[in-house]
């Protein structure tokens, strides 16, 4: 007889790991999350990780989280060696063929800084990246994320956000044709096949260029996964095919208060409802504008309680590469306003900054403790990068 099927993980990677599954064979999902244990979710129920030694029957466990490694330990430390995993080391930022998704129906707003800071998801993240920086650290692999911010400026005016549109201090500056080519040439040089985008903290449609530049880089790069985020506003309907054509990945990032559909994801909406197999590529966040996200380090514009978390590790500078539009390399992709500068490629190679000594130093402090460098003792970004 057939083990029936346990899915690790009640989130969006567990949603898409259930719709491939067969249904039938899901016993049930587990989740470290205290608050979900107990909900509905795709129709079964989630349980704590111990119903799997408690329960008399054996199964097989579906690991489907960005912190695979750590549950994957946390199986076999209950002496469960019979699971698998869902998805792979280069993933989608948003695994589902759901057009339109919207996070607070899975992970509620924060109605204060104090419940940001005290909840049990950040909780939980940051003993996961504490754990990975470990291994991250005694490997030093290469990037497998590069950002190039092809023109530093937005034009929405998220409250969280600090480069909107009404408060950016950076010198506006656009990248040359020539520097953003010899990127894409080293890339190519070593056959990166990692995440690759023209996109940081800004907003890409700002540069009218965007789309040839991916081209460019789909051209040079077969094996990367290409992906793009956009807040829409300057989305027209020839720049969205022009970009699925080359892109893995599109998220539009739906900025309305009321979580209504702006006018160009409405017409993105009815076309991909007529084209379903772009449904694949392309994803439409529903966000606000204003609500309380990460600091930042301490720049967020609306966040003013600031926690502190001095022996905390970070994983960034062990996994992405930001490239700013001078050619200047930015500590990482929450170092918005640039104010820390590992390396230069108007003078030096990507692996030459990413092996150098300033990335090596910033590793360091950084697996030693967030206090070790700049503001990031109040940096409460804890994600796998």
């Amino acid at each position: 007889m057939n083990k029936k099927t346990v899915i690790f993980g009640a989130g969006s990677y567990g949603k898409l790991a259930f719709e491939q599954l067969d249904s039938e064979q899901v016993a049930f999902f587990i989740d470290n999350n205290k608050d979900r244990q107990g909900d509905m979710f795709c129709g079964k129920v989630i349980k704590s990780p111990k119903a799997l030694i408690e329960s008399e029957e054996q199964y097989h466990v579906v690991i489907a989280s960005l912190y695979q490694e750590s549950m994957a330990a946390q199986l076999v430390e209950m002496g469960i060696h019979d699971y698998s995993i869902f998805i792979n080391k280069v993933h989608g930022f948003y695994e589902t063929d759901e057009l339109i998704v919207n996070p607070y129906e899975m992970n509620e707003e924060a109605v204060s800084e104090k419940e940001w800071s005290e909840s049990e998801k950040l909780s939980y993240a940051r003993k996961e990246v504490f754990s990975a920086a470990e291994g991250l650290y005694n490997d030093q692999p290469l990037f497998d994320h590069i950002e190039i911010e092809t023109v530093n400026r937005c034009n929405g005016n998220c409250a969280f956000c600090p480069i909107n549109h009404k408060d950016d201090p950076r010198e506006y500056a656009i990248m040359s044709e020539e520097l953003f080519k010899s990127i894409v040439g080293q890339l190519e040089q070593i056959q990166y096949a990692g995440r690759f985008t023209t996109f940081s903290n800004n907003e890409p449609l700002l540069d009218d260029r965007i789309i040839d530049f991916n081209k460019y880089a789909r051209k040079h790069l077969p094996n990367a996964r290409m992906h793009m985020y956009t807040n829409g506003t300057l989305m027209t309907l020839d720049k969205f095919l022009a970009l699925t054509e080359v892109l893995d990945e599109l998220i539009i990032d739906n900025y309305q208060q009321e979580l209504k559909l702006i006018k160009p994801c409405k017409e993105i909406v009815e076309y991909c409802e007529k084209h379903a197999g772009l449904k694949k590529k392309v994803t439409i966040v529903l966000r606000k504008p204003n609500e309380i996200l990460t600091s930042r380090g301490g720049d967020a514009p609306n966040r003013k309680e600031l926690a502190e978390y001095p022996k905390d590790r970070c994983v960034l500078p062990f996994k992405q590469i930001i490239v700013r539009p001078t050619g200047k390399i930015s500590l990482c992709c929450n170092d918005a306003l640039g104010k820390y500068t590992l390396g230069d490629l108007n003078k030096d190679s990507l692996l030459d900054i990413w092996y150098g000594p300033r990335f090596s130093m910033v590793r360091k402090c950084l697996y030693d403790g967030r206090e070790n460098w700049g503001n990031c003792k109040y940096c409460d970004t804890f994600i796998m990068g």
